[in-house]
């Protein structure tokens, strides 16, 4: 058994660690570009803590605010172009997973001889280390803080794929679970079923490893027990919690052992449905499962008893009924999708999260993947 782990070089976790924020800043440059989204970390007050936080040790900073849900090229490209005539040290995000893939590509992309493009598109590989990041996720959900990739939409071609390198993992994760305090309860769900969905991929991923397997179990359980209660009461931190530190371990963990057949056709169907990210992988993921059963029986009978459950065979049905106590609907048609629409998301699914998937799909059976979230 071989295995090769990307981590954060430091990660601080826990209730009131933002007020680290300064301190951890300071020891990675003078010169930041700070990348929020779009209003909600400035309707909490809390772009204003970061600021004042920023002053009072010194650092300046260069704002990026407004990045869209999907990061968009051209919010990157602007991102990246700001850090590059600015001459920023370092990039500090702040906020949901979008925010935080977004300043990843700037992050990665600034220091290097190519645009953008070139590394979306053309397969370009980073010839020079990214600029430090220091990632602070308000959302429990995408584990983007720990991970090795950004997820990017080129809107004009309707496309939404990964930059990857393991060198694009943040060096510094500051997850405070306050943060997540104000997020509505559909985005807490949606994110928190991001989170159990990416667990329950990487658990039984072709590339899984022990200390993958050791995270995402233990995810599986935090937000089994959790999330349905970071739902329903928002300001438990009792709950909140436990759900923030699931989504940090299932970010270190995916990002060492892959996902699956849900990620291979999360990015197809957001770019195509616009639906939320969390929203098209909950819907999938008990299909997914279902489908995958027999290639990973043994695997599954882990993620059940992590779920609470006695047996491999109970994990679709459950998830499903998680998914409607959660207020997360089980199709997709409300959003635009058809059945003409099947073959061709079922061909731009082929991705390397699927090829990681424990069974192979042929396009006949993706397309009835597909089908029954219609």
């Amino acid at each position: 058994m071989t295995f090769h782990l990307s981590l954060p070089r430091r990660v601080l976790f826990g209730p009131g660690v933002y007020a680290r924020l300064g301190e951890v800043a300071r020891t990675m440059g003078r010169r930041a570009l700070l990348v929020t989204g779009r209003s909600a970390l400035r309707r909490s007050g809390r772009l204003q803590q970061a600021e004042d936080m920023l002053r009072e040790q010194g650092v300046d900073y260069l704002l990026i605010e407004g990045v869209e849900n999907d990061p968009s090229l051209t919010t990157c490209v602007h991102a990246i172009h700001t850090a590059r005539r600015e001459r920023c040290d370092f990039v500090l995000s702040i906020g949901g997973g979008s925010a935080l893939d977004a300043g990843k590509a700037a992050a990665a992309v600034a220091p290097q001889a190519g645009d953008l493009e070139a590394y979306f598109h053309g397969g370009r590989k980073l010839e020079r280390n990214p600029l430090p990041h220091l990632a602070v996720p308000t959302t429990a959900g995408t584990g983007s803080e720990s991970t090795p990739n950004a997820v990017l939409t080129d809107t004009a071609r309707g496309i939404k794929k990964s930059l990857r390198d393991e060198r694009m993992v943040p060096d510094a994760a500051l997850a405070d679970p306050e943060l997540t305090l104000s997020a509505p309860p559909d985005v807490t769900a949606q994110a928190g079923m991001d989170a159990l969905t990416q667990a329950i991929e990487c658990c039984v991923s072709r590339d899984a490893n022990p200390f993958s397997d050791a995270l995402a179990l233990r995810a599986i359980e935090l937000l089994a027990r959790h999330l349905p209660g970071a739902v329903a009461e928002g300001s438990d931190l009792a709950h909140r919690e436990p759900v923030a530190l699931a989504s940090l371990l299932t970010g270190i963990a995916f990002g060492n052992a892959g996902l699956g057949a849900v990620h291979g056709f999360a990015n197809p169907l957001g770019a195509a449905l616009h639906a939320p990210h969390g929203l098209i992988c909950a819907a999938l993921l008990p299909h997914v499962c279902e489908f995958n059963l027999p290639a990973a029986e043994r695997k599954f009978g882990d993620v059940a008893r992590a779920l609470g459950l006695h047996a491999a065979g109970e994990v679709p049905a459950a998830l499903a009924a998680l998914n409607h106590r959660l207020g997360i609907p089980a199709r997709l048609d409300g959003f635009g999708l058809t059945e003409e629409a099947l073959p061709a998301l079922a061909a731009a699914s082929r991705s390397g999260s699927m090829l990681k998937n424990p069974r192979s799909a042929t396009d006949d059976e993706r397309v009835g993947l597909l089908r029954k979230v219609l």
